[in-house]
């Protein structure tokens, strides 16, 4: 290749990156599943196949709630329905996890009560299979929802308006089998509390404990089945619906509303090596508001979405890069129309949005956008 060869195709490259990043591009909508909120997303990769699997959430064409679902596959852009043969009963809030082959959702909520139930979707055999009944936890609702790479913890959660607990159990899928976890110096009951796995350890942080917002947090260690508290200095203050996302570091805190219900403008990063809270930068920071996602990108978490204190959706978003401790602002060309209840993945390059809803209740979407930052 000749000099000159090498400076066109390295420039064509760097044009090529220009017009692509920074962007936002609708996926398809053929064949899509109805339009809902509160629903699960995971991004799967099965032998090079890279997929987006969508199921349950509040179906604004089902009553109460949605036990269907869809496979979208990126390499093609299309949908692919999911059985509803042995499906779990329709439901939203539940949290899902993908194990390396199978989907496994359980709890949430059908309208009339909170579940103990739950199911494992294979996507390459379009077959669901029942969670065992035997041991497991009470029926609840924004619980912590683990996958440590061969066990499934659940913990906390609500199991009545006004009912939180600090048990929890652990899930074997080879066995189908259930074990408790242990209450002594487990943090107190709560729900809404976020959660990831370290590698090692659960951390929980935050929530609603009984009425009361808190801003403490544990790592869980299910070899030894034992709590330690981490810190509470320099820590977030109290808060509820804030976004939180994991870098394999740093825990990211960020928005919220307090307990007067007013959104919270700042956030924090807690660094799982060291123990220590780091307060993160305001400047050009994402208006303040509940209920957004947060993605890693391998580089910056990206916030969007989520609503006000008055329910109107956003349309907005930022990416935080945690080593500079800057917000830089992502376009709003191309991109979605507001919503909050809308899911967010990470498929190796691109954030995928997809459902949600608008104003207040009564408009759903069944529309996606993938975000190349």
């Amino acid at each position: 290749m000749t000099i000159r060869r090498f400076v066109l195709c390295f420039a064509l490259l760097l044009m090529a990156s220009a017009v692509f990043a920074d962007s936002w591009a609708p996926i398809s909508v053929i064949n899509v599943p109805t339009a809902r909120t509160a629903h699960s997303a995971v991004f799967t990769r099965i032998d090079g196949t890279d997929q987006m699997i969508v199921w349950g959430g509040q179906d604004s064409s089902r009553v109460p709630f949605a036990d269907t679902g869809g496979l979208w596959k990126r390499s093609t852009n299309k949908w692919t329905a999911t059985t509803t043969t042995n499906a779990p009963s329709g439901r939203e809030g539940q949290p899902a996890v993908w194990t390396g082959h199978e989907m496994i959702i359980w709890g949430g909520d059908d309208g009339k009560n909170f579940l103990n139930t739950g199911g494992r979707y294979d996507p390459v055999q379009d077959v669901w299979r029942a969670t065992s009944l035997t041991g497991a936890p009470d029926g609840r609702f924004g619980h912590s929802f683990i996958w440590t790479g061969d066990r499934l913890i659940v913990w906390g959660g609500a199991i009545g308006f006004g009912g939180d607990v600090n048990t929890g159990a652990i899930y074997d899928p080879v066995t189908d089998t259930w074990s408790p976890t242990t209450t002594t110096g487990a943090p107190s009951a709560r729900d809404g509390q976020a959660s990831i796995w370290t590698g090692s350890q659960m951390l929980v942080w935050g929530g609603i404990s009984l009425g009361n917002f808190v801003n403490d947090g544990a790592l869980y260690d299910p070899r030894t089945d034992a709590w330690t508290a981490i810190t509470s200095v320099n820590a977030p203050r109290r808060r509820l619906f804030f976004g939180s996302a994991w870098d394999s570091t740093n825990f990211f805190v960020w928005s919220g509303v307090n307990a007067s219900f007013v959104p919270l403008p700042d956030g924090k990063i807690y660094n799982t090596r060291t123990g220590i809270w780091r307060t993160i930068s305001m400047t050009n920071a994402p208006t303040p508001r509940l209920g957004p996602t947060v993605v890693w990108s391998g580089q910056e978490f990206i916030v969007w979405g989520g609503s006000d204190a008055n329910g109107n959706p956003i349309g907005t978003g930022a990416k935080f890069n945690p080593v500079s401790n800057t917000w830089t602002t992502i376009t709003t060309t191309g991109a979605p129309a507001a919503r909050s209840g809308h899911t967010a993945i990470w498929d190796g390059a691109r954030m995928i949005i997809w459902g949600g809803s608008g104003q207040c209740c009564n408009n759903w979407f069944n529309d996606g956008f993938a975000y190349t930052p």
